[in-house]
Order: structure tokens, then C-alpha cells, then sequence
């Protein structure tokens, strides 16, 4: 029995310990002139929740909120030995009404607060696009690429390279239901493409359940252009914008032209994943 009581003593002196430890090291953290400054701060970069926008069968994106956790923050400024604001460590929440539980709805635009626009180009069987791959690449620019199926097929390394670089793909339908689509999903996810998108230009109830099923997010392009794309998207540009281009000799022509005149106006280019996911 003795020995008994010895133990219980032993694990309560340790649990002590710890717990004197702990507190210790708070109060120790928070005379840190780092732990001072993120506390002072931190009120600055929070951000509540921004609902998504449904309007019958469209919607425009939400953005998540954002608070930022102190000692996730604290740690990494402390292993860089620097307190600065880009190396804060957030804690994000969702809006009640997002685009996750929406995958039925067509995402027409992203938020326009972001202050963002995408370039969706479609690309048929036989297009070449390395001279639209060199041009986007050389603005720094990611961009999204929805393919024809067989162009998928012929040009797999492409794809792969694409996804690496930071653009989003999807694959170009006329019925999302098709089996093939099912395989060509599973690729692009073994590719660590992030988030697959089906891409339609106009309403179809069965393509939509049939993305849905898949987890895909549907998109209808805020502008569609094939032969004056300059003009068109001078004409309509707006705050989350998704650019639909067709990849024709015209495009190869205007693309430099369209990327300075967007950039000119304030907006950023970039994917889908960044434009209109919350």
C-alpha cells in the first residue's frame, strides 16, 4: 500500500511538473517582444466570412474568414527570429453559404472584392499552345485550360508539366456522363491537379449531376470570345471575370496585348482555384 501512495505521488509531482512548465512558458512567451507585437496586431489581419451569392441556378464565389492563430504565428516567427506580417499563420473559416455545398450551382464569376480575373482557354484536338504556354509563362501568369479530350490523350507530359506549373485543367465535354470523362478525372487528380472543373456554356441538368457526382465544380465564363477576344474583353471586363478563350491563330496575336490591358485595370490573373474557390 505504501508503495502504492509512493507512485500516485510520483505521477502527481510530474504532472506538476508539466503543468508549472507550461505555465512558466507562457508567461515567459508573452514578455517576448515577438509574442507583444503579434498580439498588438493580430486584430488587423482578421477577416470575417463572406457569404457566396445564388441567384436561381448561378453563383458567385464567397470568401473564407481568417483570424490569425497566435502561437502557430508565434512559433514561426520565433525559428525565423523575426517578427513580420507575411509570416502570420491563420485560421480560416468558411461562409454558411459556400460553393462546397453548391457544386450544382454554375460558378458565373469569383468574388469581385478579390479584385481578380481568369483566363480559361479551350483547347481542341489538334491546337498547338505552346506559344500561349511560352506567353503566360513569361508574365507569371497562372491560367486554366480546358481540353479536348483526345488532345488530353496525345499529350499527357504536357498536362502533367501545365499542373506543375501551376494552371488548373479540365477536359472539354459534350456529356459529362461519358466513362471516359471518369478516367480522365481520376488521371488528373493522380496528376495533383487540385480541383477538377467541368466546363458548359449553357444550362444542362444532367451534365450538372454528372459533375456533381464526380466532386467537380461547374463553370459558365462570364465572357466567351473567339474571334475578337481584345474587343470582348474590353467591352465586358469586370472584377472576377472568367475570360473564356478559344486557342486560334487571333488569341496568339492579342494574348500580350489582353494580359497588359487586364493588368492595367488593377486586376490580378490567375486560376480558378485562386479566383473563385473560397
Amino acid at each position: 500500500m505504501k508503495k502504492f501512495f509512493q507512485i500516485i505521488g510520483l505521477i502527481s509531482l510530474t504532472c506538476f511538473s508539466f503543468f508549472v512548465t507550461e505555465k512558466t512558458a507562457i508567461v515567459v512567451n508573452d514578455l517576448d517582444e515577438i509574442m507583444i507585437q503579434i498580439k498588438e496586431n493580430c486584430d488587423k489581419y482578421k477577416s470575417d466570412a463572406v457569404d457566396a451569392i445564388i441567384n436561381d441556378n448561378t453563383i458567385i464565389s464567397g470568401i473564407n474568414g481568417r483570424k490569425v492563430n497566435i502561437n502557430k504565428s508565434y512559433k514561426n516567427m520565433k525559428i525565423n527570429g523575426y517578427y513580420h506580417e507575411n509570416l502570420y499563420v491563420y485560421d480560416y473559416t468558411k461562409p454558411k453559404i459556400s460553393l462546397t455545398n453548391n457544386k450544382d450551382k454554375y460558378i458565373i464569376k469569383g468574388n469581385p472584392s478579390k479584385r481578380m480575373v481568369s483566363l480559361i482557354f479551350k483547347v481542341s484536338a489538334n491546337d498547338n499552345i505552346d506559344s500561349i504556354l511560352n506567353i503566360i509563362n513569361n508574365y507569371n501568369i497562372k491560367s486554366t485550360f480546358f481540353l479536348d479530350k483526345i488532345w488530353f490523350e496525345n499529350n499527357k507530359n504536357i498536362v502533367e508539366d501545365m499542373i506543375k506549373m501551376g494552371h488548373n485543367v479540365g477536359i472539354l465535354m459534350d456529356d459529362y456522363s461519358d466513362y471516359d470523362f471518369e478516367l480522365i478525372n481520376i488521371t488528373l487528380k493522380d496528376m495533383k491537379n487540385k480541383n477538377n472543373y467541368c466546363y458548359l456554356e449553357e444550362e444542362n441538368e444532367s451534365n450538372v449531376e454528372a459533375c456533381k457526382v464526380k466532386g467537380n465544380y461547374i463553370i459558365m465564363p462570364t465572357i466567351i470570345s473567339s474571334n475578337t477576344p481584345l474587343l470582348d474583353i474590353k467591352s465586358k471586363l469586370e472584377s472576377g471575370s472568367l475570360l473564356s478563350l478559344k486557342t486560334n491563330s487571333q488569341l496568339k496575336k492579342e494574348l500580350s496585348t489582353i494580359i497588359i490591358y487586364i493588368k492595367s485595370k488593377g486586376y490580378k490573373i490567375t486560376n480558378l482555384d485562386e479566383n473563385v474557390l473560397e
